[in-house]
């Protein structure tokens, strides 16, 4: 299957999880739901080429095999890929369509909070999407040559570096101002 995250790395890892899931979630109510994640929200992130290059660098394993698809992963994109699975998958977590129709779950551990509740949670997750949207993209952005396989121009970077000097220097010589 040809998919970035796993089922068991948007649950584990203890206070370091990158979800605000409970690690007793059931796996098999997000896995699913990864591919959809994955090329709704990972895709367009980071670029169709890219992520095909992540996800032969990773395979099924839960490690890259690139020192630099690593640090990527372990700073940003696993967060980013967990949220958005979460994201795809709590609908179908709060509500189930069986042979009586659609349903809500309840438990005898708590109470299921319902549609507005799931609303709530899924506005909740949009907006920490947003922001892990723009964070991977700056850093993708900043970084680009570091990354093989990656089109900064798929993501619409900047097509010159992001160096400060140049920055300031561009700055100066599009007001008139000399030195």
């Amino acid at each position: 299957m040809s998919q970035l995250i796993q089922p068991s790395e948007v649950i584990s890892g203890g206070v370091a999880r990158p979800t605000p899931a409970d690690i007793r979630l059931d796996k098999s109510l997000i896995s699913p739901h990864i591919q959809d994640a994955e090329y709704r929200w990972i895709v367009p992130a980071i670029g169709v080429t890219f992520y095909d290059a992540l996800v032969a660098d990773k395979g099924n394993s839960t490690a890259f095999t690139s020192t630099a698809y690593q640090q990527l992963w372990d700073s940003q994109l696993k967060s980013f890929c967990a949220n958005a699975v979460l994201y795809e998958a709590s609908p179908y977590m709060v509500m189930q369509l069986g042979t009586n129709g659609l349903y809500t779950l309840d438990n005898e551990y708590g109470q299921n909070v319902g549609v507005e509740g799931l609303k709530f949670y899924q506005d909740t997750l949009l907006q920490r999407l947003d922001v892990k949207k723009k964070r991977i993209k700056d850093y993708l952005c900043a970084c680009a040559t570091s990354f093989t396989g990656f089109v900064p121009s798929a993501i619409g970077c900047p097509e010159s570096t992001c160096n400060e000097d140049e920055e300031i220097s561009d700055i100066y010589n599009t007001l008139g101002i000399v030195l």
